[in-house]
């Protein structure tokens, strides 16, 4: 019996080393799991598939979740009443119908899924609203795309569409980088019309003046989350919008400069 246990043990033992390797590798998993699901709140999203996500300031003022995976934020009166009518009196003047380039001519077009008009807002005017922002998505002004400010009149509306890119991309100043974090802003109390819509979710949210939204539109894995899809639904009442983009990189090509674009007024908000 000792000779055929010697002989089991000498032809098995690679199996056996290898059975009980898949078994440690077992419980690691199984703890690490049953850790995970022990930690606190985050605003990472828990899909097997996904994550991790920027990270916000969790404690700052008023940030609420108002959707779990996909996380979905909201701050009422981010903005005060009147940072959003200065801004709104500021861009006025400038606005201009939303632009894209056609990728099969070449030619820059009117955005034929975006119907608004915008207008581009210098950091340097805004000082009170960029350091909330930065503050709050805990990122450096160099992330952040160039801020627009949007106008939707009767009729007007942004078909549904996601905001982010799976692997790097090239666009808006940004070089092989991705938008991880959309941050959008309500300037006006909209009644009848113009709500965003994430139909992926079945979540509506109906324009507030001063609140601030923010979602996240890829992973910090270069990843997109296609269920962010979202709409701006047509407007019936005049729907005015604050929004930018936080960058896994800081914005980088010159011709996208902060320095380039030219003064809207001389009103610091």
């Amino acid at each position: 019996m000792e000779e055929l246990k010697g002989i089991l043990s000498k032809k098995y033992t690679r199996d056996i080393s290898s059975l009980r390797l898949h078994i440690e590798m077992a419980c690691e998993n199984a703890q690490e799991a049953a850790q995970s699901s022990s930690v606190p709140e985050t605003n990472g999203n828990s899909s097997s598939e996904l994550g991790p996500f920027h990270r916000l300031n969790l404690q700052y003022p008023g940030l609420k979740k108002i959707h779990q995976d996909p996380d979905i934020y909201a701050i009422e009166n981010f903005l005060t009443d009147d940072e959003c009518d200065r801004t709104i009196a500021k861009s006025t003047p400038h606005l201009k119908p939303c632009l894209v380039k056609n990728e099969r001519n070449g030619k820059v077009e009117q955005d034929p899924v975006r119907t608004s008009t915008n207008s581009n807002l210098p950091q340097r005017e805004v000082p009170t609203i960029m350091q909330k922002m930065t503050d709050m998505a805990c990122c450096n002004a160099n992330q952040l795309e160039i801020l627009q400010v949007l106008n939707y009149k009767k009729g007007q509306q942004f078909i549904p569409h996601t905001d982010g890119f799976s692997g790097k991309f090239n666009a808006c100043g940004f070089e092989q980088s991705s938008r991880l974090a959309t941050i959008f802003c309500y300037l006006n109390d909209v009644v009848h019309g113009g709500s965003t819509y994430f139909p992926e979710l079945d979540l509506d949210i109906q324009p507030r003046k001063g609140t601030a939204v923010i979602h996240f539109p890829a992973d910090l894995n270069w990843r997109e989350d296609e269920r962010t899809l979202h709409q701006g639904k047509p407007a019936i009442d005049d729907k005015w919008l604050l929004t930018t983009w936080v960058w896994k990189t800081e914005r980088s090509d010159e011709m996208y400069a902060e320095s380039k674009l030219p003064s809207l007024s001389s009103d610091m908000i």
